[in-house]
């Protein structure tokens, strides 16, 4: 008699326990014993938050602040500044290959989908069509990044590069060498913690005015290299500058500000330095220039970020012609 019981008293145990485990949906894995521990009490990273006026949970630092055990970052986004930091920077600890694979890591987390597992700028976003034919992902393996000093590309991870954004606020300083060394070891095949500073870069300490005045002196004014061979400026038109103002701000303002220089020079006063029929086909197509303009080759060499094709038409290249016309 007591056999039989416990028998029943184990089918019903087990009775209960497969009525326990049944999903109550697809993604919920059973009943939950204890729901504080399965249930997050605070918001997570990406979740809407009514505590915060944007209703984001993931919320920038406030400005002046830094974590604890991390230094503050003196370097801006100018590149002569990306020079001196590889110049100056290398990382406060020995790197080792412990840190080349848990740079590996974090490299797959936040650069492959960009740059791709190789480093050759074929990532998901860019094969899968998620970004614009327009944007261009930096290829790791070229030439001028695997000389690229290992401060320099920290420079770049921390304050961002043009479309790149900064990864300061999201990455601890360690987490940034890590990446940086596996790109180096593994994607570059370079020395593993090697401990090597920039060369100096002669073009960045040339003050601008003398830049544009050796310019002028050695090389003539032209129209550059491209299908625009003149240009006729005549009265300011005022619907081009308007739409010329919305172009830039879409389509140059990462890397150019309209008065000041930025990642690349500013526009105030092209037209006192540089053909209307130049500037127009440096817009359109800038890596002819570059290639075979010896004038776009020197701005490369002093401003060292090669500017991105946006692939713009002739006649939205004239209209941000225009809106230069009305810089001061």
């Amino acid at each position: 008699m007591r056999k039989v019981l416990n028998i029943r008293a184990a089918l019903v145990l087990l009775s209960c326990m497969m009525v326990l485990s049944c999903d109550r949906h697809r993604n919920m894995a059973g009943y939950d014993f204890m729901p504080d521990m399965v249930y997050s009490q605070a918001y997570d990273a990406y979740s809407e938050n009514p505590v915060f006026r944007d209703s984001l949970s993931n919320q920038v630092p406030v400005y002046g602040t830094m974590p604890r055990n991390q230094v503050a970052f003196r370097y801006n986004v100018f590149p002569e500044n990306r020079l001196l930091a590889g110049q100056t920077l290398l990382s406060r600890e020995q790197m080792i290959m412990k840190h080349v694979f848990e740079g590996k890591k974090l490299y797959t987390t936040f650069c492959s989908n960009c740059h791709g597992e190789s480093g050759k700028g074929d990532g998901f976003l860019i094969t899968s069509k998620k970004f614009p034919e327009t944007v261009k992902v930096g290829n790791l393996t070229d030439e001028r990044l695997v000389k690229a000093s290992r401060g320099e590309l920290f420079h770049v991870l921390t304050v961002g590069y043009g479309l790149m954004g900064s990864y300061g606020a999201t990455l601890s300083e360690m987490d940034r060498w890590k990446i940086i060394e596996y790109v180096k070891v593994k994607l570059q095949g370079q020395e593993l913690g090697a401990r090597t500073l920039a060369g100096f870069n002669p073009a960045l300490s040339e003050a601008y005015e003398d830049f544009e005045a050796r310019i002028a002196k050695d090389f003539e004014r032209t129209n550059g290299v491209g299908p625009v061979t003149s240009v006729s400026l005549g009265p300011l038109n005022q619907a081009w500058v308007s739409e010329g103002e919305a172009l830039f701000k879409a389509k140059c303002s990462s890397c150019h500000k309209p008065t000041k220089k930025y990642v690349g020079p500013a526009p105030l006063g092209v037209l006192d330095r540089r053909n209307p029929a130049w500037i127009i086909n440096m817009i359109l197509d800038p890596e002819k220039m570059v290639k075979e303009d010896p004038v776009a080759k020197e701005l490369l060499n002093r401003y060292l970020a090669p500017m991105a094709n946006q692939s713009l038409k002739e006649d939205e290249a004239r209209k941000i012609l225009e809106y230069f016309r009305t810089l001061e």
